[in-house]
């Protein structure tokens, strides 16, 4: 009896060891209490080198890039959504294939709403609608699946999980009562994960913001993070989520009661930050975020926006970068041409914006032909510090013979060790 009760006792001690811990106790990046302590950081103190690959420019692989598109990079191969197809370039940037085809037939979608890759093996994966197509990399067709729904809701922003399974997000409304789902190849649900935001609202449709982002993977690791909740979720071995970091926005936190009421003439709350991008990277994490009108903001350059078609201020967008080690949170000043991002004290060259990272310590950015254009002249040059004169003399070649519509020049960063 004694040996059972012994037994019973040590069976409790372990159940308490996985209990969760309370959200305080996980490290904070702390957003909130850095508003207005900007700094400027500089790609050297971070990255050892930059590769400029230049894609090739063909009637057939076109991309434009003042649309958002999507980046992943596999096995040498970098993979680009251009005007609703998804194409592949090696690594040195020739164009390698069109990964499917546009249509309604067998092996072709017709929206290109999402791109990810297999990390066990050499696929690739494109979300339409309500199914998921997969592709070796010479853009042959292997199979499709539907995704599934929770309480009639369908899945966006999919990540491959392992061994053949898959997550996604739902958006929050009433009727759910999840927010994550794991499901399989055959579209079938694994396992639900519950929503930890509630709110009523008397209408059907949903806003941006009911949203997620895309999953984040770094190495063997996969973050999940949506819109309004404050946390990064890290998705474990055992395909359990857990809270593994907390953004401290303080009272500037999304408001429940906008949720509830979701003015489409106003679609953002003016007064909350709102995290809505975030790339891991072995020792950091890389993100964007809206800031509140009440608070000191660095200035920026105008940005492009598709849907209007002309250049608008960009200063409510701010970019942050969290060190896991040291738990120091830093958010990111513009420079003195009021460029968003790492200077660029390597090459000279733009700004670097982390935007994909691809495993090996490398992490992705892009450079359009416009820009480079505009922006890289003898008087812009002669302001930087270059820490890499090769590399400098290499991109004053490329920009002799980049035509502004040329496709984008991919630039990739090996993290210092």
């Amino acid at each position: 009896m004694a040996r059972i009760l012994l037994v019973f006792c040590i069976l409790l001690g372990m159940i308490g060891c996985f209990k969760e811990k309370p959200l305080e106790e996980y490290p904070v990046i702390d957003i909130v209490n850095n508003a207005g302590k900007y700094q400027r950081l500089y790609c050297s103190d971070y990255f050892s080198s930059l590769e400029l690959i230049p894609l090739e420019t063909r009637d057939d692989c076109l991309v434009d890039f003042r649309f958002f598109h999507n980046i992943v990079v596999k096995d040498d191969f970098i993979f680009l959504q251009g005007q609703g197809r998804l194409y592949a370039f090696d690594k040195s940037g020739k164009f390698h294939a069109q990964i499917g085809e546009k249509g309604q037939g067998v092996g072709e979608y017709q929206l290109l709403s999402d791109i990810f890759i297999n990390t066990d093996r050499s696929t690739v994966y494109v979300a339409d609608y309500t199914r998921i197509s997969e592709y070796d990399f010479e853009g042959r067709f292997i199979r499709a699946f539907r995704t599934p729904k929770m309480d009639d809701i369908s899945f966006f922003g999919f990540s491959y999980a392992g061994d053949d399974l898959f997550i996604g997000h739902c958006y929050y409304g009433n009727k759910s009562q999840y927010k994550y789902g794991l499901f399989d190849h055959n579209g079938d649900l694994v396992k639900g994960f519950p929503s930890h935001i509630f709110f009523n609202r008397d209408f059907g449709w949903s806003g941006t913001f009911d949203s997620a982002l895309n999953p984040v993977r770094v190495d063997d690791r996969l973050y999940l993070k949506d819109y309004i909740n404050d946390t990064i979720y890290q998705l474990d071995k055992t395909n359990n989520l857990h809270p593994a970091y907390v953004f401290g926005l303080g009272k500037y936190i999304y408001p429940i009661e906008y949720l509830e009421t979701l003015n489409m003439q106003q679609p953002f709350p003016s007064n909350a930050f709102i995290i809505n991008k975030l790339v891991g990277m072995p020792n950091h994490f890389f993100y964007q975020f809206r800031f509140p009108h009440s608070l000191p903001r660095p200035k920026a350059k105008p940005m492009f926006i598709p849907i209007f078609n002309e250049y608008r201020p960009d200063d409510i967008m701010v970019y942050g970068l969290y060190d896991i080690k040291q738990k120091i949170n830093i958010l990111l000043d513009t420079d003195s041409f009021l460029q968003k991002g790492f200077i660029n004290d390597i090459n000279g060259g733009l700004s670097f914006i982390p935007r994909y990272y691809a495993g090996d310590g490398l992490v992705v950015d892009f450079w359009t032909a416009e820009e480079m254009k505009e922006m890289l002249t003898d008087e812009y040059f002669a302001s930087q510090k270059v820490s890499d004169s090769q590399g400098h003399q290499k991109l004053k070649e490329l920009l002799r013979v980049l035509n502004e519509e040329d496709n984008p020049v991919i630039v990739v960063a090996q993290l210092k060790e």
